[in-house]
């Protein structure tokens, strides 16, 4: 403060000095305890409220109460004040014994004191940089004040360090939403200088890039600078583009909406060397983050809608000014804050929602989970966490059938699901809450990708804790690729615990590491607890409050049921087999294989035959032969097997899908309909329709088919004529029982290209919640 005002023409001292005089100010500190607004404490009005953008509904809140306890005289009864001494030393700039406020900027090498007093703003600068900002403001208001298509306020530089600026803010209003006037006013800016160079040829471009192999600062998140590097490999250095004037820092708050014009203040970063369009991203983009705190999905979609109010580019040319608005926007931002010591927290608002916009040109690099793993640990870059069993090496080259196992506190558990929430990456998510943890799976919009997450808040075995998560966190790691990792010595103690505590032995792959980082004696004493935590369990109220969290978290997370139907050689035992595999290791859900019912009751033959004989029989005969036409018999048939359905569905339903398995049924109900012939069944098919409406739908049924000579080639036994006729009863039944019912699906796929039959299913099953 004193520095501040000894370039005013004013030295400051905490005593009463010889010659001195007595003023007070009063102020408001900024979060971290600093000092952010003060003013003469006999000032009658609130002229902060100058440095103030009071745009948003909490901030005019915020502003009319203020103004409102100055009304009211109550001003040195609500604002901290202070006492201190002044002499006058040389030519001030201000009066400092008139209504002033000063706002003390924003900390960094740029760091610059603003004064309102006399109806002027005054810039003073705090650093030798900032001396140079204020130089180049002066030259850059005087190119762009022959514009008549927006106002820019009169200068004088004072002393070198102060420049003096006419308050174009009068009648005027502060408008967050880009407009009309902000469009004309982005278009004149634009249009005052112009020219095409090559990428090779950008001189502001090329020293960007060697600011950034030069950043050496841990504070920033190591993805974004990854990802920052891979684009800028990506760049033609034979590209044209089109630079252009731009103001550089063209916000909601440095400008005011007066008369149909636009009054634009705050010219210090204005350059020629920058992107078309520049002005027109950073005013949607940093109004979007620091205002109105928007996902960068919705960001994106406000620069399509208002593209049309300015410039009309064309989807390429959009995305093309796009990226060099951000690698150029992102990269002086990065070296700015290198060279601060504090962040503010808006910096770390910033840093995430460019990490997430640089996506939209990394995804030629990465695929889109990839690109949502490296943000993930971004978003986790200061805080306190640890991954658990995680691989050395890139975060995003973590297999498709691996996910992320990671230690944290509830409070951080759901900061970091609301942040997948907003991430444009994450087009479907599932969140399953246990007592010890959160399991999310999220789905991507490319080629539907899983990406699954166990964010675990306690490691714990039957409601027994055995290892402490929070020391787990301080003791972990920073690896090479800047991801938090529980330590080798942790790790092999939580494999030993684990495997132990469910009675089976460390699984060969692990059981060198756990040997080389367990000491015998740390062994014994494992061991010893194992033992007491065995004991614990067996105690009347452990057992008790084990079971309920037991029962709590195994139906925390429903599951659901499939059918595959169709003729015999359409590749369903194929693709069942496979979808079973998918969906255990991607899906990470239990499955369980049924074949055609729930099987409660036996087939009919054992009761005639005896078990051994009867599945004998049916292993060894061919579908489709039974002979029997008698009405009676097979109604008897029917409801025997329809029994066994109407029982069966409950006892699935409570021991599998309550249990969170998904249930794929080989043949399913359907077939009683559409092929009751291959359960030696002679009824209407309305019979058998009409049995289905008793029972629950399954949540997704597939009907797989395929060309009658495709299957005669698997499958002899049948006729052309009977392929051509089950196939068209199955997609006659699938087609009326899906207009029927819209919460269950019924799908019919050609069966012809596995991976494609796959792709269709498993689309369907991580779409649908």
């Amino acid at each position: 403060m004193k520095t501040l005002f000894n370039n005013t023409g004013y030295k400051l001292y905490t005593t009463e000095q010889p010659g001195s005089l007595k003023i007070s100010f009063s102020y408001i500190r900024n979060s971290d305890g600093s000092l952010r607004w003060f003013w003469n404490s006999k000032s009658k009005k609130p002229l902060f409220l100058k440095f103030y953008n009071a745009s948003s509904f909490k901030a005019r809140l915020y502003a009319m109460a203020v103004k409102m306890v100055f009304e009211l005289g109550l001003q040195n009864l609500i604002f901290e004040k202070e006492t201190l001494y002044y002499k006058v030393e040389g030519k001030p700039v201000f009066n400092i014994k008139s209504s002033w406020a000063i706002f003390t900027g924003t900390p960094g090498p740029n760091n610059k004191a603003l004064l309102y007093a006399g109806g002027s703003f005054y810039k003073i600068a705090c650093t030798e940089t900032a001396k140079d900002l204020l130089i180049n403001e002066l030259a850059n208001i005087r190119f762009a004040s022959t514009s008549r298509l927006f106002y820019v306020p009169k200068t004088i530089l004072h002393n070198g360090n102060i420049l003096q600026t006419t308050d174009i803010s009068k009648n005027g209003q502060r408008k967050n939403s880009f407009g009309i006037i902000h469009a004309k006013t982005v278009k004149g800016i634009t249009n005052k200088y112009q020219r095409r160079c090559s990428i090779a040829d950008w001189g502001y471009f090329q020293m960007l890039k060697k600011d950034l192999h030069a950043l050496h600062d841990e504070r920033i998140p190591p993805n974004l600078i990854r990802k920052l590097n891979a684009i800028l490999e990506k760049v033609d250095e034979k590209q044209y583009i089109t630079l252009s004037f731009s103001h550089g820092d063209f916000t909601s708050w440095n400008c005011f909406v007066n008369n149909n014009m636009l009054s634009v203040y705050d010219w210090e970063l204005a350059s020629c060397e920058k992107p078309k369009g520049f002005d027109f991203f950073h005013f949607i983009i940093q109004n979007g983050i620091l205002i109105d705190k928007k996902p960068w999905k919705s960001i994106l979609e406000e620069i399509k809608q208002k593209n049309r109010l300015t410039f009309h580019f064309n989807e390429d040319e959009l995305y093309q000014h796009l990226k060099f608005y951000l690698l150029t926007n992102i990269l002086a931002y990065l070296k700015l804050y290198s060279e601060q010591k504090e962040w503010h927290l808006q910096i770390h608002w910033l840093l995430q929602t460019w990490t997430e916009a640089l996506n939209l040109f990394a995804k030629e690099i990465y695929t889109e989970r990839q690109m949502l793993i490296m943000d993930i640990f971004d978003t986790l870059h200061t805080t306190p966490y640890a991954a658990l069993k995680f691989q050395n090496r890139e975060p995003e080259k973590l297999s498709l059938d691996s996910d992320i196992d990671m230690l944290m506190s509830s409070q951080n558990a759901e900061n970091l699901i609301r942040f997948l929430k907003r991430n444009h990456l994450a087009e479907h998510m599932i969140i399953s809450r246990k007592s010890f943890m959160y399991r999310v799976r999220i789905v991507t919009n490319d080629n539907q990708q899983i990406l699954n997450l166990d964010l675990i808040l306690k490691i714990q075995w039957k409601g027994l804790e055995f290892m402490k998560v929070d020391k787990l966190i301080k003791r972990s790691l920073l690896n090479e690729f800047g991801v938090k990792t529980v330590c080798n010595t942790d790790t092999a103690k939580y494999l030993h615990y684990f495997y132990t505590l469910n009675g089976s032995e460390v699984p060969e792959r692990y059981r060198d590491f756990t040997e080389k980082n367990i000491p015998e004696n740390k062994l014994q004493k494992i061991s010893e607890h194992i033992n007491q935590l065995k004991i614990r369990t067996n105690q009347r109220l452990s057992f008790l409050k084990n079971t309920f969290i037991y029962i709590n978290d195994t139906f925390s997370e429903k599951g659901f049921v499939m059918t595959f139907s169709g003729v015999d050689g359409a590749g369903k035992s194929t693709v069942i087999s496979e979808i079973s595999n998918l969906i255990e290791k991607r899906y990470r859900r239990p499955v369980k294989i049924l074949r055609h019912r729930p099987s409660l009751l036996p087939i009919l033959s054992v009761w005639t035959k005896g078990e051994e004989k009867a599945h004998h029989d049916v292993v060894n005969s061919l579908p489709r032969q039974g002979s029997n036409n008698n009405t009676f018999s097979s109604f008897a048939r029917f409801l025997y097997y329809y029994t066994d359905y109407i029982i069966g569905q409950f006892i699935i339903y409570l021991k599998y899908v309550l249990r969170g398995k998904i249930v794929l049924y080989d043949r399913y109900y359907f077939d009683f309909i559409a092929d009751a012939r291959r359960s030696n069944i002679n009824l209407p098919q309305s019979v058998a329709e009409s049995g289905y409406f008793f029972l629950m739908k399954p949540k997704f049924n597939f009907f797989l088919y395929a060309a009658p000579e495709k299957i005669l080639s698997r499958k002899k036994e049948l006729s052309y004529k009977s392929v051509c006729h089950l196939n068209a009863e199955y997609n006659k039944l699938f087609s009326k029982l899906g207009k029927q019912n819209d919460s269950a699906k019924y799908i019919a796929i050609e069966n012809n290209d596995l991976n494609e039959t796959l792709n269709i299913i498993m689309n369907n099953i991580i779409k649908t919640k």
